[in-house]
């Protein structure tokens, strides 16, 4: 029903309700109704007024023209500011960004027709210089990001496009100029994110609405009532984000001139693309220059700075074993040796697989091994795992150990870590460049979900149904058994099976799932968990009155005061169902960004957390009836029934509906590869150390590897 009308999807489930009561309990003239009949009518009516009050929610959020004041986009953009400068922080030292020499790449304006008129893109400089007339100028270093920063602020538009080739430092450039932009803001500079644009088509999500739903997913907090119903769409339309958009060239080929033509909607932005796909997307059909875009690629990195940069992170005593690979540099600078470190990625290689491990590099100046720059940059590549866990100490084992704060929390196989980093690589390469966890369910076949998740729903269904049915049965009327509780055991395994197979297998489809906001902790105002609950009573409140009135009118010769309690049952319980799904999935102010293990935490906690509260709530709802209808003797066995059923309920909740969340999709998944041997029981894990050697970078919610060449080089 997501996406049907407000009126449609109210007056459908009305419809459908008025449908099912009267199918549950026919006879509305029959005194003598029975219990479970009711219990069932209760069911259904805390059911539905779950659905109505998150309707009702949902249309609050989301009623035409509703929009956060300019106070709480204001607000916004303060707290957006401070948790991308935090998050920054922390991965530009992970990835040795801060370097306090790093090398000095140049980049300068492309002389590819690939730019937009020079008077659109700069303000005319006299005297030009007579080599570029009429060509704009951009010329910077690396190494120097606070010229970068004004020279990008020069920009007419503050349009950049960073494009070169693999390995030459685009993305690392897009990061060092977000770093400075933040440390040194100017009064009216947006603020700088960094997005991966895989998975964007501007003809299904326009420009402003995708940046928009990026923000929200990577930082929650602008969701928070605090910044008002929609902070992040009035942060992209006020041009109070700079977009730092990195990976135009893993888009399809088909989609990049779309893209670059929707980009135009943007005020200001930065982008890097590889060269040949920068070109064929302007030269594309539909396509474009940037308009006011300036177009900037570096120069090969001169063999001088090369040697530098090796000379400076030698460890003391190992100079004399590098010399014969200096001069080897310095005696023939268009050699393969000199050609291959010509890049920043196959100096940061050398540093990573050689330097780092203090290993004799005497063997890359052989020809014979290494004809090519290729080959000896591949054979770095092959190496460079095994190198980055060989040398990593995990965090237990250091004790007087000084330098890099982020290392493995655990010890990892490094033949074992390649062998399941490259399973990965060929399942992110034949999807995307970036990781979702979320979508590891799609690196299996489809038969292998169906029996795994088959046999885990219908066996946990089952069983709980049998287990808890036999001790109610027991508990309320011990002279019958064993011959009941045996057949709720034996039927509950055979009839969950069979159900699991055919029907229970529909949960988990090979359908796009998006991860989940829940928080569990104990957090915030106590008043804002008070209102959250107060919501959830008001929004039932009517239902439950209702359904109170309907149960006096049918009971006949009830009391008007039963009819009364039954509906205080319903919204309480209907009421704290709706509250604490609310509370628990409306981010807090100081909600952090997004990452791959928070973001399956809180998917998972969600889970957990709708069954514990519907469970429950559906228990109270049980035992409340049980007391007030004959049916069931009295309050105490009532009690006793509420209790298994609100056990009972929740445990299938969580293992039927539950499987419907991505953490689900994605533990099922992790079970069959685990017994594959394709990944290690502790993926999430795994991915965060090699994050924190350097392996992978996080990107938001996803991970990818930190260079694009690293992993087609382990999925082969």
């Amino acid at each position: 029903m997501r996406g049907w009308p407000l009126w449609l999807r109210v007056g459908a489930t009305l419809v459908v309700a008025v449908v099912l009561v009267g199918v549950l309990s026919p006879p509305w003239a029959d005194d003598d109704a029975d219990a479970i009949d009711w219990i069932q009518i209760v069911g259904l009516v805390v059911a539905v007024a779950t659905l109505l009050g998150q309707v009702v929610f949902d249309w609050r959020g989301r009623q035409p023209g509703s929009m956060s004041t300019p106070d709480q986009i204001a607000g916004a953009e303060q707290a957006l500011r401070e948790f991308v400068r935090a998050q920054w922080r922390e991965e530009i030292e992970i990835r040795e960004l801060d370097d306090p020499a790093p090398l000095p790449v140049r980049w300068r304006i492309t002389g590819l027709p690939v730019m937009d008129r020079a008077e659109r893109i700069d303000r005319p400089r006299f005297p030009l210089n007579w080599l570029g007339v009429g060509r704009p100028r951009f010329d910077g270093r690396a190494d120097r990001m606070p010229e970068m920063a004004e020279r990008f602020r020069q920009l007419t538009r503050r349009r950049l496009v960073i494009i070169g080739a693999p390995g030459m430092g685009k993305t690392t450039l897009a990061v060092l100029l977000l770093q400075e932009l933040l440390d040194d803001p100017r009064p009216g500079d947006p603020v700088p994110v960094l997005l991966s644009m895989s998975g964007w088509d501007p003809q299904g999500e326009s420009v402003h609405q995708w940046l928009a739903r990026r923000l929200r997913e990577n930082y929650p907090a602008l969701r928070a009532p605090d910044f008002g119903p929609d902070a992040a769409l009035g942060l992209v339309r006020q041009s109070r984000v700079l977009p730092v958009l990195d990976g135009l060239d893993e888009l399809p080929d088909d989609v990049r001139p779309k893209v670059l033509a929707a980009l135009n909607a943007v005020e200001a932005l930065i982008l890097t693309c590889r060269t040949p796909e920068y070109r064929a997307a302007v030269e594309g059909r539909g396509g474009g220059p940037l308009a006011g875009g300036a177009v900037i690629e570096p120069r090969p990195v001169k063999s001088a700075d090369v040697v530098a940069y090796i000379e400076g992170r030698l460890p003391a005593g190992q100079r004399a074993v590098w010399a014969g690979l200096l001069a080897a540099v310095r005696r023939d600078p268009d050699g393969p040796l000199a050609a291959a470190l010509s890049t920043p990625l196959a100096l940061w290689l050398l540093r990573k697989v050689y330097i780092d491990t203090r290993t004799d590099p005497g063997g890359l100046c052989d020809r014979a091994y290494f004809p090519t720059a290729t080959s000896l940059t591949e054979h770095l590549l092959d190496n460079l795992v095994h190198a980055a866990f060989a040398t990593a100490l995990p965090e237990e084992e250091q004790t007087a150990v000084r330098g890099h704060p982020f290392r493995p929390r655990r010890s990892w196989d490094p033949d074992e870590a390649k062998r399941w980093l490259s399973f990965l690589a060929r399942h992110m390469t034949a999807e995307d460049r970036d990781y979702r966890w979320w979508e590891l369910h799609r690196a299996l076949s489809h038969r292998w979900v169906t029996l795994v998740g088959g046999v885990t729903v219908g066996l946990t269904v089952g069983l709980t149904v049998a287990l808890f049915s036999g001790l109610m049965t027991l508990l309320l009327n011990p002279a019958t058994m064993p011959g009941p509780l045996v057949f709720c055991l034996v039927g509950g395994v055979v009839g969950g099976l069979v159900g699991g197979l055919t029907g229970g297998v529909s949960l988990l489809n090979r359908s796009a799932l998006e991860p989940a906001y829940a928080d569990l902790r104990l957090r915030g105002p106590v008043r804002q968990f008070a209102g959250s609950l107060a919501f959830g009573l008001l929004t039932v409140f009517l239902v439950g009155m209702v359904a109170a009135l309907g149960f006096w009118l049918v009971a006949g010769s009830g009391e008007l005061s039963d009819g009364i309690w039954f509906g205080l049952a319903v919204v309480l319980t209907g009421g704290v169902i709706v509250g604490m799904n609310r509370w628990v999935t409306t981010p807090l102010t100081s909600a952090g960004p997004q990452t791959p293990a928070v973001t399956l935490r809180r998917d998972i906690e969600l889970v957990y957390g709708r069954s514990l509260i519907g469970g429950v709530t559906l228990g109270l709802t049980f035992g409340v009836t049980a007391a007030l209808l004959p049916g069931l003797s009295g309050p105490g066995p009532g009690a006793v029934a509420g209790v298994l059923f609100g056990l009972g309920g929740g445990l299938v909740f969580m293992f039927t509906f539950g499987l419907k969340g991505a953490s689900s999709s994605y533990l099922v998944a992790l079970i069959v590869l685990r017994v594959r041997r394709r990944v290690p029981r502790r993926l999430m894990g795994l991915l965060e150390d090699a994050h924190r050697v350097g392996l992978l970078r996080q990107a938001g919610p996803v991970y990818q590897f930190r260079h694009s060449q690293l992993q087609d080089r382990l999925a082969q």
